[in-house]
């Protein structure tokens, strides 16, 4: 990156700052997020993108985040659930047997092969997904447009889905209530860690970052640079040696810009270009995915006392940046939809091999018929 990138971006970063307080004002649902992907979107397309962010900025924002998720984690929030948590896990198991079950459906219909199908459907962990398309015999280049596809539609469509299924009582979750420990809701504006210490309470965030980055990568974590500092800061919060390190206020928006700039500036004209005809089709069939959670989320409120809302956040197939913006912006049950997405991530992780090896019976190899020549390349 040259000067005039550095000057670009922070203008473009202000930008979409300013226009997002004013919706914000209105109860625009995330709008840091929805006009930073919306943004980057028209750049890409355009051809006026800039020179991309180095990709240390993006492992900086992702560790940021994996601390600020980690901030919600707090055990005796979480653990008043209660049996709730049991037929919740058991939903976000079904999402993802929901999300390969679309796949498959959309591999017929579009002539995908099922690798790259299953992979570009599955719901959660789009860059973990990406980084394992080539070792698991998919194409990366899909699989990478389907996932992010995937996530901007989830992150646009997702706070007025959760607005829409949300009540008047689930506005008591309160950000007093959820993170107190860890952030004084009064700090002003311009504040961007969440205690009055500013310089003590980032040099804590930022080791964290470098520790969890480390930890999570010596363990093979999906996504270290996320996971790694979340579960690191979940310790930390959860054992309450410290507070005041979360991103907050500024801070913390100018990360949910910086995570929908890098979603957004993805499609490019020639990716979209490329994968033209398999957009309707893939749209068609991340509603339904989005459609099936929903369901889920609606059977399961039916028989807990959560709120629906916070149900379909917590298995909602987007991104969990994207879902963490939404909750966030509505004061929603922060623990519970961290938590659930979290797990669904690691067990979605674990699994993928097994499942892979298990759907590739789906994709065999037609027989070639008699008398034909196959191509050669």
């Amino acid at each position: 990156m040259n000067r005039r990138d550095v000057v670009t971006w922070a203008a473009l970063s202000a930008g979409v700052l300013a226009c997002a307080a004013l919706l914000d004002r209105v109860g625009f649902p995330a709008p840091q997020m929805i006009l930073a992907i919306l943004v980057g979107a028209a750049l890409a397309m355009t051809g006026r993108l800039p020179n991309p962010l180095p990709r240390q900025v993006n492992t900086g924002v992702q560790a940021m985040l994996g601390v600020l998720m980690g901030s919600y984690l707090q055990v005796s929030l979480l653990t008043s659930i209660g049996m709730d948590l049991l037929p919740v896990l058991a939903v976000t198991a079904a999402t993802v047997v929901v999300s390969v079950a679309v796949a498959l459906v959309f591999a017929r219909t579009a002539k995908v092969d099922v690798p790259t199908a299953t992979l570009g459907m599955l719901a959660g962990g789009s860059a973990a997904v990406v980084s394992a398309a080539a070792e698991l015999d998919a194409d990366p280049r899909r699989v990478a447009f389907m996932q992010y596809l995937r996530v901007a539609v989830v992150a646009l469509s997702a706070p007025a889905v959760a607005a829409f299924l949300d009540d008047d009582e689930a506005l008591g979750h309160a950000s007093a209530t959820l993170g107190g420990a860890v952030t004084n809701p009064d700090l002003p504006y311009w504040m961007i860690v969440g205690r009055g210490d500013q310089v003590a309470g980032l040099s804590t965030a930022i080791m964290l970052c470098v520790i969890g980055i480390w930890v999570g990568r010596r363990i093979g974590l999906p996504n270290p640079a996320l996971l790694g500092p979340m579960l690191i800061t979940g310790a930390l919060t959860a054992a309450g040696i410290s507070h005041g390190y979360a991103p907050t206020h500024l801070f913390k928006d100018l990360l949910f810009v910086l995570i929908g700039f890098e979603v957004g500036t993805r499609f490019t004209r020639e990716v979209v270009r490329e994968m033209a005809r398999m957009i309707p089709g893939m749209t068609a069939a991340v509603v339904v995915l989005a459609g099936g959670v929903a369901a889920l989320a609606f059977g399961l409120s039916t028989v807990t006392d959560l709120h629906l809302s916070d149900l379909y956040l917590a298995t909602t197939p987007g991104g969990i940046n994207a879902v963490l913006a939404t909750a966030d912006k509505m004061s929603a049950d922060l623990p519970l939809i961290t938590s659930v997405q979290t797990i669904r991530l690691l067990v979605m992780m674990l699994l993928l091999p097994l499942l892979m090896r298990a759907l590739r019976r789906f994709d065999a190899p037609q027989p070639i018929p008699a008398g034909v020549v196959p191509a050669t390349v």
